[in-house]
């Protein structure tokens, strides 16, 4: 970390402190206002010298807790989303503590549930304002005086991974917070040194997933010694690293995490995926009715497609989705001559590397189901496959069982939880990514799942859905 973003990691903690000052001002000074004495009159009194020290102690209280939350990590890695999640949580617990310590006190602060409603909500909004108006700085005078932008030499592999890596640090905003030096097609630790040396660079990126872990150790040695910061992509196995340590009469035993989401975690995500499943097939009946009137229109055939798939622990189940082939050309498990079509196709058009299928131009394709699967619309019957327990809204991608079959053994990590309607390999490239590169984005997800994270995904899916893609 630069001193640049050094300087403003730590300016974050005035920051909320004052603003959640100038929230409780606010708050005070609407409750006093002769528009909400009209609406509800004063029947309590205590002197404002008082509240200002109750103001200062929610602001102290609310900075520790964000604290511990990890809002002041010096190292950057949490998006709006999740600052917004925490600052809630933080907030909320310390409106709690207070209104607790005062009932207990008897306190005539609860004489006005206003005060501390608006209190607990002008925080949040201002604490959230305050984090924005933090970034947009940061940004604009990173963009505009490039101050604190990370030079970095990326180590290139042969993958997909490591070209989306060039391309997101040459086009997105992200990007612009970083100046590419050098870019290596294969490693070279001569120029690397001699970048790091004359301090042309103050960042390495190891892109390369097939790099020799001895390389890999040498890299990171070099960036200690001349302090650069390291980041790399892992490869599936480097994944399987995640344990938690138990001491059992002073011997140390590392047991693997498979996933979060077990005990607790199996029951929230299941709540949260009937919830949200049931009201998006609310909101998303009018488009339903339409596509059933349109597949009616376009050709002869059932409006649902039924295809065979592989769930968690290798049980299979029917995923729905509209109809988008025309009927005759639809792949049945159970119809050699429709499976021969398909493996035809698969040798004169397939794109997909490992055991997934990908066809591109797919002729057995109707016109209008061209427009569904570029929209992702066949895939909305899904949400009923969520209803009844067979998907999940996140997930890995459900596979067919021939593919399945030739699975290797650290793909089958994947078969450990419901397949999801839409998942994190899906927001992070889609079918330009190869199937090991979903496997390894399918098992980072399996083993850090979280509301929290379940959520971002769903919100950045739309995005997923209209951005172009290579293999289309």
């Amino acid at each position: 970390m630069n001193k640049f973003e050094l300087t403003f990691s730590v300016i974050r903690v005035p920051v909320d402190f004052f603003v959640i000052i100038l929230a409780g001002l606010l708050s005070y000074q609407l409750r006093i206002s002769s528009i909400a004495i009209e609406i509800r009159p004063i029947l309590y009194d205590f002197s404002s010298s008082w509240y200002n020290w109750l103001i200062i102690l929610f602001a102290l209280v609310t900075v520790i807790i964000l604290a511990f939350s990890g809002m002041y990590a010096l190292k950057k890695t949490k998006g709006i989303v999740s600052e917004s999640y925490k600052i809630f949580s933080s907030v909320s617990t310390t409106t709690l503590i207070i209104i607790l310590y005062y009932f207990f006190q008897s306190s005539d602060l609860f004489s006005s549930r206003f005060l501390i409603i608006s209190l607990w909500f002008l925080s949040i909004i201002f604490l959230i304002i305050g984090r924005l108006c933090i970034h947009a700085v940061q940004n604009f005078v990173t963009y505009r005086y490039r101050w604190g932008v990370h030079r970095v030499v990326i180590i290139l592999g042969t993958d997909t991974m490591s070209k989306l890596v060039v391309e997101t640090l040459n086009s997105s905003s992200i990007g612009r917070g970083y100046q590419i030096v050098s870019t290596q097609d294969q490693l070279d630790m001569k120029e690397l040194k001699h970048l790091a040396i004359t301090k042309q660079i103050d960042e390495v990126i190891l892109a390369d997933t097939h790099l020799d872990p001895e390389k890999l150790i040498e890299i990171n040695y070099l960036c200690e010694e001349y302090k650069l910061d390291f980041q790399y992509i892992p490869n599936v196995f480097d994944l399987y690293t995640q344990v938690e340590v138990k001491n059992m009469a002073g011997v140390l035993l590392f047991r693997v995490k498979r996933t979060t989401l077990e005990g607790w975690g199996h029951v929230w995500k299941r709540l949260f995926d009937i919830v949200v499943a049931s009201i998006a097939i609310i909101i998303l009946s009018p488009v339903y009715l339409i596509t059933i009137i349109a597949i009616k229109l376009d050709s002869p055939g059932p409006i649902l497609y039924k295809s065979r798939r592989v769930g968690v622990g290798k049980k299979p189940f029917d995923v729905y989705k509209f109809r988008s082939m025309y009927q005759e050309l639809c792949t049945d498990e159970s119809n050699a001559e429709s499976l021969a079509i398909e493996q035809q196709l698969l040798k004169e058009k397939g794109i997909k590397a490992g055991p997934v299928n990908k066809i591109k131009d797919d002729p057995r394709v109707t016109p209008l189901g061209k427009f569904i699967r570029k929209t992702s619309i066949d895939e909305l019957p899904q949400f009923f496959n969520v209803l009844e327990g067979s998907m999940s809204l996140v997930g890995p991608r459900p596979h067919q069982p021939r593919e399945v079959n030739k699975y290797k053994r650290h793909h089958k990590k994947v078969l450990t939880i419901k397949p999801g309607i839409t998942g994190m390999a899906q927001v992070n490239g889609r079918s330009d990514l190869s199937f090991e590169e979903e496997v390894l984005y399918d098992t980072f997800y399996i083993e850090n799942w979280s509301i929290l994270l379940d959520i971002i995904i769903l919100l950045k899916t739309p995005w997923a859905v209209i951005a172009p893609r290579k293999a289309d």
